[in-house]
């Protein structure tokens, strides 16, 4: 017997003796026979062979369950072990929960076995203006509904993850027991994607706006930059006359500075790009840095020592610097430390994920750091809107960082930002590293002297009156003869009659009829292919920018001064290169 048992074990075995007494039959029994028979009652033979083959089928049966439940919670295991989500099973009545998958250590930061000693724990970490929503779903769940809900937790590290949780409910046959399954999912970085959505959206539309009154207000300043600077050329006015000239015309050229800023903000000021080195930049700002702190701030310069070359514009660069610097003045009121500092630095592929826009490669760091007052972290979110300022009322735009963040970006860079309350702050800018062999940009061009006037016949196209009059008054006083239009379709009417005696077209970019400046100056050179053209527009280069280059033409933003007028037409007229391309 111990031989087909140890062979066979899964064979039900029946002793069959004429001798074997009570004692032995019961050892038998006890090393794993299913019965004996008597051979004197041999009638018992089939019933008992019919049992144990019964019984030998139900226990197959029974141990191909148990295996395929072995199977089927291996295969379950080692799903929920692998995927990214927690997955849990909760007790309704008791807030316990039976199996909690090892995502949770990873999201939530604490370890599988703290929760089981702890079921707590949980809900602890929620946020407290989250956890109202979170009870309520659970009790949700008690009546019998599902849920999916989103809310915040916090990890021992400090750092914040959005959960989105979705629970299932459950009910035991045995007891009654409640139960409930959950799937807990890790929506941090599709929160974070959304927030970045929202904000490029809410720029975007700003910055439309923005670039909008640019436009228009560039159109009023060159009015009134324009014709304060006419009259105070004559130098025939009275001197109070003349001072308040001077006010007006100062007054107009800040206003012009802040529409720039707007400019710059909404992505329509155009980078005049050279290879420029932010240590030679940041040491020539740092002459007249100390004036605009003042004495009770302490300015450190801690600069690479190879140089630190970048392509891009040194003016918007400078801007940058500035408008960090006027920040960190601002937050240290009582005196403290601003450092300046420059270095290289290799971005990796884990770096960049924790900064949006961020990306590998080699990059020159340019850092601002204050020892000031820092800043709460609920407005570390919003810093970089246009107008959010935290300022007293006239002592800020709340442009300055939205201006700063513009042109960082315009330069195919980032900025990051560290700071806390009584801890200080520091800005760190990332731009893209130029080889150490690139030469340096070329300084610009000394300007030409004021050009002369002329007798040629001009065609002014300018939608606004006031700027057509402007233009119109300070060519007639250089000797044009200038013949007007107020849209692109009436200056087609005035070409048809005048096209012979016509040498060039000053026109603005932007017309209300739909047709542009620059398709006007290529309609009409298909006329006349030898037709000079000097186009205008507030929106800062726009035209050599964006648009198909015309040969012979010159540009001019507004708001311009009389001479700059006329010396771009001179300029064209002559065949001159142009100064500001």
């Amino acid at each position: 017997m111990d031989l087909a048992r140890s062979t066979c074990p899964e064979i039900p075995f029946i002793l069959v003796s004429g001798t074997i007494g009570e004692d032995r039959a019961v050892e038998i029994l006890k090393s794993g026979a299913v019965d004996y028979v008597l051979k004197t009652k041999l009638d018992r033979l089939r019933p008992a062979v019919d049992r144990a083959l019964a019984e030998a089928a139900a226990r197959a049966t029974a141990i191909a369950a148990q295996a395929a439940l072995r199977r089927s919670e291996e295969r379950f295991r080692e799903m929920a072990e692998r995927i990214g989500d927690v997955f849990y099973v909760i007790d309704l009545d008791t807030g316990h929960r039976p199996y909690v998958s090892p995502a949770y250590a990873h999201i939530w930061g604490r370890t599988v076995a703290d929760l089981y000693a702890n079921p707590a724990q949980w809900t602890a970490a929620i946020f407290p203006e989250d956890l109202p929503p979170v009870l309520a779903a659970r009790e949700q769940l008690i009546q019998g509904r599902e849920f999916c809900i989103e809310y915040r937790v916090g990890r021992p590290d400090g750092t914040l993850r959005w959960i989105e949780d979705r629970g299932y409910f459950i009910e035991e046959s045995a007891g009654g027991m409640k139960r409930a399954i959950g799937v807990a999912r890790d929506i941090t970085s599709h929160r974070q994607l959304e927030a970045q959505l929202r904000q490029a959206q809410k720029m975007e539309a700003v910055g439309q706006l923005a670039g909008g009154l640019a436009h228009d207000f560039n159109n009023v300043l060159t009015v009134v930059i324009g014709c304060a600077r006419l009259l105070l050329d004559r130098g025939t006015m009275p001197s109070d006359s003349i001072r308040l000239l001077t006010h007006i015309f100062n007054a107009g050229t800040r206003a012009a500075n802040l529409t720039r800023q707007l400019l710059v903000f909404s992505n329509k000021h155009v980078i005049d790009r050279r290879t420029i080195d932010l240590n030679q930049v940041t040491t020539e700002m740092s002459e007249m840095l100390p004036r605009l702190i003042g004495e009770h701030i302490t300015l450190d310069l801690v600069l690479s020592k190879s140089p630190c070359l970048v392509d891009g514009d040194s003016g918007m660069i400078e801007q940058v610097l500035m408008n960090l610097t006027v920040n960190a003045r601002d937050a240290m009121p009582d005196g403290g430390r601003l450092t300046i500092s420059t270095e290289h630095l290799t971005i990796d592929n884990a770096s960049t994920r924790n900064h949006p826009g961020a990306r590998a490669g080699q990059f020159i760091s340019l850092s601002v750091r204050d020892t000031g007052c820092g800043i709460p972290a609920e407005n570390l979110q919003q810093i970089f809107e246009p107008f959010f300022t935290t300022k007293e009322i006239g002592h800020g735009t709340g442009l300055g960082l939205a201006m700063v963040l513009g042109i960082v970006q315009q330069h195919q860079g980032w900025v990051e930002v560290a700071s806390a309350p009584g801890t200080g702050t520091c800005f760190r800018i990332l731009l893209p590293a130029l080889p150490a062999t690139s030469p340096l940009g070329s300084e610009q061009p000394a300007k030409p002297a004021a050009a002369a006037g002329g007798l040629e016949t001009l065609l002014l196209v300018e939608d606004e009156p006031n700027v057509r009059e402007f233009a119109v008054a300070v060519l007639g006083s250089h000797g044009y003869r200038v013949l007007q239009a107020a849209s692109g379709v009436e200056a087609l009417e005035v070409w048809q009659r005048h096209q012979s005696r016509i040498s060039l077209l000053v026109t603005d970019l932007v017309m209300p009829d739909g047709l542009s400046g620059h398709a006007l100056a290529l309609r009409l050179r298909k006329d006349k292919p030898e037709l000079k053209v000097v186009i205008t527009s507030g929106y800062m280069n726009e035209a050599g920018a964006e648009l198909e280059p015309i040969p012979d033409m010159h540009f001019v933003h507004k708001p311009y001064r009389p001479q700059t007028l006329a010396d771009a037409v001179r300029n064209t007229l002559d065949g001159n290169p142009d100064p500001d391309p």
